[in-house]
């Protein structure tokens, strides 16, 4: 069995970017929630493995090192089937429908979250895709935890080694030249530009590999032994509620994070029909699947916050199809109908 805590980080990020990575590890848990960042990491092995309960529960840490506290893991509950989503859910459904019907998707997925309530819905929300681009966001929070302790590991130079970007339907526009660059800046050009030459010269520092693997873990995001799709919008949806949540590290550099992932240059998807004075946290993903007949199948997804005045919500759309366009048109289809309903119940109150 491959040592993965040793060669996961870097290895992983380039073969998953590239559809080409095999990684052999034990399928975990999926799960949902808010994680307690300074947990240390020789505690990680009195986590629970259980599956998810059924009904609404608090899932402690547990750990028989510390008898006196038991902090909280995260918390989790089942999908609302209240009234008061109904309507989002059926509307979800049907546009869901449509779009595959009318051939703009094969496969959608959806994972919505009130993040004042703490209730979800979604459809399809366990169906799993390539994230791609999406776990970006983890290797910066990777890079930021490092620097709570460490703050000049920012000011530290890397190399970076411009690559082709022949490949990439949304390619990066920060058209950087080989060269040495601070960390600081590259994770500015991972999270805005979502350059994957950035976030390989992050993920060859040692440190930096090794503190993703760790948060990889501690998250217990999805892993798979095949080339195949391993991770949904409901498990990917743990990345941003943690940052909303800062449960991982401290409030500033959480809220960092955040004000990065407000300034990507991604401009389809969530934000294409949404007002320009919403501030939306989003980080995209694109891959290409080769098919068993040959044929390519592209996928495209797009998750963050939505800002929406005094009630902020969590959007997370995952897409499989044959036109990239289609699909961004998709995604910002159903962030359309979702705001809709946010606004009108806020108009009835």
């Amino acid at each position: 069995m491959v040592n993965w805590k040793v060669s996961f980080g870097l290895d992983f990020f380039k073969k998953m970017l590239q559809k080409k990575y095999i990684i052999i590890f034990l399928t975990v848990a999926v799960v949902t929630g808010g994680f307690v960042g300074w947990f240390a990491r020789n505690e990680l092995s009195f986590l629970s493995k259980a599956s998810l309960p059924t009904a609404t529960a608090q899932v402690r840490i547990d750990s028989p090192l510390y008898p006196l506290i038991n902090p909280l893991l995260y918390s989790e509950s089942p999908m609302d089937t209240s009234s008061r989503y109904a309507k989002l859910l059926a509307s979800m459904k049907s546009f869901v429908d449509s779009a595959k019907e009318s051939g703009n998707a094969d496969d959608v997925s959806v994972y919505f979250r009130d993040l004042n309530s703490a209730t979800w819905i979604g459809v399809n929300e366990n169906d799993t895709y390539t994230p791609a681009s999406m776990l970006k966001v983890v290797v910066v929070m990777a890079t930021l935890k490092l620097a709570e302790s460490n703050p000049s590991i920012l000011d530290e130079k890397l190399y970076y080694t411009a690559t082709s970007t022949a490949g990439d339907h949304y390619p990066p526009n920060d058209d950087l030249k080989s060269g040495f660059y601070t960390v600081q800046d590259l994770v500015s050009y991972t999270v805005v530009y979502s350059d994957n030459a950035a976030v390989d010269a992050l993920l060859s520092d040692k440190n930096i590999n090794n503190e993703f693997t760790s948060i990889y873990e501690l998250f217990r995001l999805p892993i798979s032994s095949s080339p195949n799709d391993f991770m949904s919008p409901k498990s990917f949806a743990v990345v941003f509620r943690t940052l909303y949540n800062s449960t991982l590290f401290q409030w500033g550099l959480s809220e960092q994070v955040m004000d990065l992932l407000t300034k990507t240059t991604f401009n389809v998807g969530l934000v294409a029909e949404l007002p320009n004075t919403l501030t939306v946290a989003h980080k995209f993903g694109e891959s290409n699947d080769i098919l068993p007949n040959g044929s390519v199948e592209h996928e495209l997804h797009d998750c963050g916050i939505i800002y929406y005045p005094d009630d902020p919500y969590l959007l997370c759309v995952m897409t499989k199809g044959q036109d990239f366009d289609r699909l961004a048109g998709v995604i910002a289809g159903i962030s359309k109908i979702t705001y809709d309903f946010v606004e009108q119940q806020k108009s009835q109150i």
